[in-house]
């Protein structure tokens, strides 16, 4: 849909808000009562698409953090598992940590 007149995005920048106000009220006047409606419904369509995209980034987030909960368990868990390995080794048979001189 064109409008008539001016539209949003011909005020320039600069342009002092009541000054803007006026133009964006004057384009409104020179549109009929069906162009009002379906620009109203155009603006609320939009509303709606933009709402559920903000809620599908917010699962999406929501999914990623879980994912990132679990991972940080696991590395913490390995960490753990690493540690622990090291120290039966050291008691155990330490010999296998010890670096062997190369000859040359």
């Amino acid at each position: 849909m064109s409008c008539r007149g001016r539209c949003w995005d011909d005020i320039p920048p600069g342009r002092d808000s009541k000054a803007a106000s006026v133009d964006n009220s004057a384009q409104y006047q020179q549109l009929s009562n069906m162009e009002l409606i379906a620009l109203l419904l155009q603006q609320e369509m939009d509303m709606q698409k933009q709402q559920a995209a903000s809620e599908l980034q917010g699962a999406l987030l929501d999914k990623r953090e879980a994912d990132l909960k679990k991972l940080k368990t696991q590395v913490r868990d390995l960490e753990d598992y690493i540690d622990n390995l090291l120290l039966r080794i050291m008691e155990q048979t330490p010999t296998l940590l010890q670096v062997r001189a190369r000859h040359k």
